[in-house]
Formats: C-alpha cells, sequence, structure tokens
C-alpha cells in the first residue's frame, strides 16, 4: 500500500503533500500531455485537452475520439477515454472518463500477518465545454463527477474547473498565447469513513509558442494546494507529416531523487507520435528513477 501512495501522490518536501483526497487527478493520463511533461495550460489539441484545460475544449475543430493506457509503477493501471468537437463556430465540447486500478494487494494485520486480498480504484467523469469570446480570447467550465473505492469503502465527489487562453498580439511574433486555469474546486461528498479529505485543487498559467505547424514549444507554472510550487515545460516537433518527437522537464522529478546516479534522469519526459490518415498512436516514456518506468500509449482518431 505504501508503494501505492509513493507512486499516486509522489509525495515532496511540501508538508502538505499527499494530505488530499482524489490525488490520482495529478496524474497526467495522456501520452501526448505527458511526453511534455503535462505543459498543456496555453495549448492542448488533443481530442483529451480538456482535461487538462476546459478552455481546450473542441479547439480542433473537428470531431475527434481518444483512447489511452498509461502502465504505471507500483502495479497501477490507467484508462482513458475522450471524445471532443466544435459545436458551432465559438463553441466546443468535450467528455471524458479517467479511471485508475490498482491491481491485488495483500491486506495485513499490524503483525504483518496476511489477511487476504483488496483493491483500489478511482474513477473521474469529465464533461468540459469552450466558448471563443473574440479572435484573441476563449473561456471553458467543466464538471467532475469522481468516485474512489479501497477494499469495501467508497467515496464520491463533485468538481470544476474554469479555465481561459488568450492569444497575445507581438507583431513580427505569431503563435503566442497564455493560458490560466483553476482545477478539482470542489468537494468530497462521500468520505471513506470519517472526516472529508480536502481537493487536490490546482491553480496555474501558462505560456505556448507555436510559430508554425511543425513546431510548439510550452511552459508552465502550477502551484497545488497540497504540495509545493511545480514548473513544467516541453517541447514538440514534426519531422514531415507523419513522425513528431517530444520532450520534457518538470520539477517533480526532485521528488524523486535518492541520492543515485539515475537522479540525473528525474523528471525528464520523452516521447513520440506516429500520424497515418486519421489516426494518431502517440507514446511516452517516464522513467521514475527507484519506482520504476511508466509507459503511457494514446490512440486518436479524427472523425
Amino acid at each position: 500500500m505504501s508503494a501505492l501512495l509513493i507512486a499516486v501522490c509522489l509525495v515532496g518536501i511540501d508538508p502538505g503533500a499527499g494530505t488530499a483526497g482524489f490525488e490520482f487527478l495529478h496524474i497526467t493520463p495522456t501520452a501526448r500531455e505527458a511526453a511534455i511533461a503535462g505543459a498543456t495550460l496555453a495549448r492542448a489539441e488533443s481530442p483529451m485537452g480538456f482535461w487538462y484545460s476546459p478552455a481546450h475544449a473542441g479547439l480542433a475543430g473537428c470531431q475527434q475520439g481518444q483512447l489511452g493506457y498509461l502502465n504505471y509503477v507500483a502495479g497501477i493501471h490507467v484508462g482513458s477515454a475522450g471524445y471532443s468537437q466544435a459545436l458551432t463556430g465559438d463553441k466546443g465540447i468535450g467528455v471524458g472518463i479517467v479511471y485508475l486500478n490498482s491491481g491485488t494487494m495483500k491486506r495485513t494485520d499490524p503483525l504483518g500477518n496476511e489477511l487476504g486480498s483488496f483493491g483500489v480504484s478511482y474513477a473521474d467523469l469529465n464533461v468540459s465545454g469552450s466558448w471563443r469570446l473574440s479572435e484573441m480570447f476563449t473561456v471553458g467550465l467543466g464538471l467532475q463527477g469522481l468516485y474512489g473505492s479501497i477494499d469495501t469503502f467508497f467515496t464520491a465527489g463533485l468538481a470544476g474547473n474554469v479555465g481561459a487562453t488568450a492569444a497575445i498580439p507581438i507583431e513580427g511574433v505569431d503563435g503566442l498565447s497564455a493560458g490560466i486555469v483553476a482545477r478539482n474546486l470542489g468537494y468530497q461528498v462521500k468520505a471513506f469513513q470519517d472526516g472529508r479529505d480536502p481537493m487536490p485543487v490546482e491553480f496555474g498559467g501558462g505560456l505556448s509558442y507555436a510559430p508554425n505547424t511543425s513546431l510548439n514549444l510550452n511552459l508552465d507554472v502550477l502551484k497545488p494546494v497540497d504540495n509545493r510550487l511545480v514548473v513544467r515545460g516541453g517541447i514538440e516537433g514534426w519531422i514531415g507529416d507523419m513522425v513528431v518527437l517530444r520532450a520534457g522537464y518538470s520539477t517533480l522529478g526532485d521528488d524523486l531523487r535518492t541520492g543515485g546516479g539515475t537522479d540525473i534522469i528525474a523528471g525528464i519526459t520523452t516521447g513520440l507520435g506516429i500520424r497515418y490518415g486519421n489516426y494518431q498512436l502517440d507514446y511516452a516514456f517516464i522513467p521514475m528513477v527507484e519506482l520504476g518506468l511508466a509507459h503511457r500509449l494514446s490512440l486518436a482518431i479524427t472523425l
């Protein structure tokens, strides 16, 4: 159970780390976004971009679907599915679900005697909408229904996300945009047992620079209420029309350092994508030092 908590919470140096409920909401479930270290607040064009900021719902302007799978550390598996589309010329919608399952774990008493097994699971159902106020500004609102279970206990919650993006007009500089977001604002309706946990609220802002269709640079600053300030950045570049390479870095990698030689890769993220026709397969590889390796796959379809 301790490995699960470490993997989900990534407990850091902040005294509030790991104290909120529904901590799985901090995990980046999709491959494209994970490969750029989760730097998504100003720009995220994938079908589940609305999961990171509701202002991204329907951003691509067409019907898109996505399936994702994350082989996380400590035997954790995360699945995701999403759909987004533009409703009119100035509105968009996104619907998605993220599901986490721990697999089977041993139940023990205080003396270490085995008493059978149990499992942990969480789910997030997200419905988001965006509205383009002008050529420069877009705002979005998202609602989340949350569920979790540990052994025979369960919890439920409701949360909302708000976000906005804006094109930054600088003469001679095209493709520069900014975004802000507040995520997981809500309430634990049903506690596991006694006492409700606070929600894993996050506030953040980001910048994106896409000078052309082949290159995208993102930078985010994020402050979770249950952890310290996080800075993350990513780059993706297309090689022709079929292959995209991605890399990123997040300061959350500092929480993974153990003093060993592998600390140099803590916080680094990498990945690639292959596009063929209306299909795009994305892969992310995240080294998590002593915790192991995390692999993500996402398949996006333009309908």
